[in-house]
């Protein structure tokens, strides 16, 4: 078994990401004096961050020029020589990975779905956004490591620690998994873990000094409630726990998730406001001539929105970087002065306008919270009993949306936000690969898979009829493994043994299938999506009887990620099993 000395974490984001790491130690084994180090002095920051930019900057062959700050440096001040030469500018591609499969605008894609190790129906889009965050996961890990070994360890010293967002399928985390060993980290099982983003952060309040009150106890007190909203770039995600008698985390509502990270505002003042503000033509002019201009205008709005109010009464001025200006021309500044008050070398955004911004995420991220809070009350055997609202990531700094958690739940619940929320993620997820505090999770769906079982007559499609050497079986019998909202433990195994179902038979293949539905008996049910498909060698036992050849089926759904393995009954050694996650569920 792996004994690592040293734990490290790398955390993704929409907007930024960062790596932190910590060492097996005797001062380390409790979270509140554990020492994590991070790396802050990143190529051309304009100042000592624990962050990098998510961003690459890329040659037209698709090869890396440069990534982070460094990217943003040289595509603001080469970037006319640089778009020349064919390069491109690549940030916040992080939530494009299954964007096509949850409904976002198309993109021409001709080509037919490929499979990778640990995915099929891969879009060429997902498989572009996984070189990127190849790309880049490989430049943190390598900058981490510099700093690991010379403080004395070696790179297989190491256990690893990657987030993903609550809202991921087990199909983006299994591309991720493609980007864990594309980027040279370690395959073997345990070397790299997932941790979602909200549970990271829980690890991080409970020994933020986060607590109830003035006097109250702190999350890490037996008993504690608390909810974690983890409000990134990209995403906002939620869980909900409770601490149980040895203080560990019990997951007490399903993780909830949503594309509603700040990200988005961004995105909707360039496509909405600088469009209608410059007008379709010049913005189609700006974007192809001078689109290190239209990103400094982005970044005014980055700085400008943290201080943006619930109760904003003043305009935010973006100012007109010169290359925009000489786009815009006489006539340009004409329309502009008409449409803003006489202003011309700005644009103007009302606080109308900044609340409709807002109206972007924030309603929604309201939804969630109030979803998990319902589910933390209804659960709740002593409705005396406090609950807290965790406020964690960067987007947790903005006024406006703290302003709008308070105005809706401070009767119900007390909302903190802890020091550093910013790196709550980060700091939580090396505490979380030193030693996990979750002790249960919530079964997000009904898993199983499909089985042949005893065809049942009157009551079983004639369509699902399978005549084999046992008697009749109906095929799409949907055989459960674990229920919709089921508390399972962490280490949790279930298993059912499987067996083929004729002579010839080399393997034995089957879907894993999810549903809401706590009570499916098809696999074709309403509402049931095949999630991944599983391929079983049973080359080793050939030589038996066909009804000497079972298997083993173990899985587990208390982890971050479902997993799935096999025994073989005959001699009773691991069966060579092959685990495909699918993209339509």
């Amino acid at each position: 078994m792996f004994d690592a000395r040293v734990f490290a974490a790398v955390d993704i984001g929409t907007y930024a990401i960062g790596g932190g790491w910590t060492t097996s130690s005797p001062d380390n084994e409790s979270p509140e004096t554990r020492k994590i180090h991070f790396f802050n002095n990143w190529e051309s920051q304009p100042g000592p961050t624990v962050k990098n930019l998510s961003a690459l900057l890329l040659d037209a062959s698709g090869e890396m020029i440069a990534w982070g700050y460094d990217a943003r440096r040289m595509w603001l001040t080469q970037g006319v020589a640089l778009r020349t030469v064919g390069a491109k500018y690549c940030h916040g591609f992080k939530m494009d990975l299954g964007a096509l499969e949850e409904g976002a605008s198309p993109v021409d894609d001709t080509s037919e779905p490929e499979r990778t190790d640990n995915a099929c129906g891969v879009s060429s889009r997902d498989l572009l956004t996984a070189n990127l965050l190849t790309m880049l996961l490989r430049q943190v890990v390598q900058t981490m490591l510099q700093q690991i070994i010379a403080s004395g360890y070696d790179e297989d010293d190491v256990r690893w620690v990657l987030t993903v967002p609550a809202c991921f399928t087990d199909y983006q985390k299994a591309i991720y998994r493609d980007v864990i060993k594309n980027a040279g980290l370690p395959g073997e099982d345990g070397r790299v873990l997932l941790s979602l983003e909200p549970e990271a952060a829980a690890h991080y309040a409970r020994v933020s000094g986060a607590r109830q009150g003035h006097a109250g106890s702190t999350l890490m007190a037996p008993g504690a409630r608390f909810m974690v909203v983890d409000c990134g770039g990209g995403t906002v995600d939620i869980t909900a726990y409770q601490n149980d008698q040895d203080g560990k985390m019990i997951e007490i509502g399903r993780s909830l998730g949503d594309r509603l990270g700040s990200d988005f505002l961004n995105r909707r003042v360039e496509s909405e406001y600088l469009l209608d503000g410059f007008g379709k033509d010049v913005m189609e002019d700006i974007r192809e001539a001078c689109p290190d201009a239209l990103l400094h205008m982005i970044d005014q709005w980055e700085r400008a929105k943290v201080a943006v109010r619930l109760d904003q009464e003043e305009n935010i001025n973006l100012l007109i970087p010169t290359g925009i200006d000489r786009k815009l021309g006489a006539a340009g500044r004409r329309r502009l002065a008409r449409r803003q008050n006489k202003v011309d070398d700005a644009i103007v955004l009302t606080p109308a306008q900044l609340h409709a911004l807002f109206d972007t995420v924030v309603p929604g991220t309201l939804g969630l919270i109030e979803t998990q809070l319902n589910q933390m009350e209804s659960a709740q055997s002593d409705p005396d009993a406090p609950n807290m609202i965790v406020l964690a990531g960067g987007f947790s700094n903005s006024p406006y949306l703290q302003q709008a958690i308070r105005e809706r739940f401070a009767t119900r619940a007390t909302i903190v936000v802890p020091p550093n929320p910013d790196i709550a993620v980060l700091a939580g997820a090396v505490h979380f690969c030193y030693d996990p505090q979750t002790r249960a999770r919530r079964s997000r769906f009904t898993y199983g898979i499909d089985t042949a079982m005893p065809f049942e007559e009157g009551i079983d499609p004639e369509s699902t009829r399978l005549s084999t050497p046992d008697g009749d079986k109906c095929v799409d019998r949907f055989n459960v493994f674990a229920t919709a909202g089921q508390s399972v433990p962490t280490d949790a195994e279930v298993c059912h043994v499987i067996f083929p179902l004729f002579d010839h038979q080399k393997r034995i293949t089957f879907g894993v299938f999810a549903t809401r539905d706590t009570e499916p008996r098809y696999v074709t049910d309403d509402g049931c999506d095949q999630m991944a498909e599983v391929t079983i060698d049973l080359g080793p036992v050939m030589r038996f009887d066909r009804k000497e050849r079972g298997v083993r089926t173990f899985m587990k759904f208390g982890e971050t990620e479902i997993k799935v393995r096999s025994e073989l009954v005959q001699g009773g050694g691991e069966a060579a099993t092959q685990v495909r996650f699918h993209s339509n569920y």
